[in-house]
């Protein structure tokens, strides 16, 4: 499954420590652990004048990592979103169609900024609802569909928490209604980690199958449980990422389910927590 490195500061910087500058930055875990390289493309994202940038390779990173590096070093941002891909394939799709530039993520569209870790099963029933955003997908990325479902719901509830939420509580309720031709699946996903970014915000769910892993740690992080997503406030700003980025003390872990929302407001960083009651 994939890796998620995402921060928010008071004001434009870039984190190269925690994207490819130590031991246990994201860069790091592309080819940490042999049969579990994340070698399906990856992708940085941050803002610049309030406008998303994107720079993306269907490449390995642990193989680019001279590329990763210096887009990284250019994303000189309040928020960015760093992701590394090993791509899941819920359609049984030929490879060959799953890595290109339009299924790399992080995605982009109307001021956003968006990625995923984990496998949506249900991408099908899930993009029959989508409307006028349906004809916005333009890869065979499960991924693709959850983003276009949260701006689907960012402009019906008006807030990047509730876009989540609610986008968690209709993939559960189509689950009820197509579960029978799924038969073995005990849910409708293996993980709905989620990051929704704004020039000004950074919004994470963290859900994810864990009994379903069957103890799969994480990468780097003897213990840390994997898809538990990891958190730290220092005096940088805050940080997210699918596990601890560097070797400080600090990381916590958020709970499952919960939703973390971060905002640059007068200089400074508001952080809360919600819990999702399933």
């Amino acid at each position: 499954m994939c890796r998620i490195t995402a921060t928010i500061s008071a004001r434009p910087l870039s984190r190269p420590e925690l994207l490819y500058g130590g031991p246990k930055s994201l860069l790091a875990q592309a080819g940490a652990v042999e049969g579990r390289f994340q070698d399906d493309g990856w992708g940085i994202g941050y803002f610049s004048r309030g406008r998303p940038g994107l720079i993306k390779s269907q490449g390995p990173a642990r193989l680019e990592r001279a590329k990763f590096s210096a887009a990284a070093d250019k994303a000189v941002s309040r928020v960015t979103v760093a992701h590394l891909r090993d791509a899941s394939n819920p359609g049984n799709l030929p490879k060959a169609r799953l890595i290109s530039r339009n299924n790399t993520q992080p995605f982009s569209a109307d001021g956003l900024i968006f990625a995923h870790n984990g496998t949506l099963f249900i991408k099908d029933e899930i993009r029959a609802l989508l409307g006028k955003y349906a004809s916005k997908v333009k890869g065979t990325n499960d991924s693709e569909v959850l983003f276009w479902q949260a701006v689907k719901m960012l402009d019906a509830y008006g807030s990047p928490e509730a876009a989540l939420e609610m986008a968690l509580d209709e993939i559960r309720t189509v689950w009820i209604s197509c579960r029978d031709r799924y038969p073995g699946r005990p849910a409708p996903y293996r993980g709905l980690n989620m990051f929704l970014a704004s020039p000004g915000s950074l919004t994470v769910l963290c859900h994810y199958q864990l009994k379903k892993e069957g103890g799969k740690g994480a990468l780097l992080t003897p213990g840390w449980q994997f898809g538990r997503v990891a958190w730290r406030r220092d005096k940088d700003g805050v940080a997210f990422s699918s596990e601890p980025a560097d070797e400080r003390a600090g990381w916590k872990k958020m709970n499952d389910p919960e939703i973390a929302s971060a905002r640059t407001a007068g200089g400074k960083i508001r952080l809360s927590f919600k819990r999702i009651t399933l």
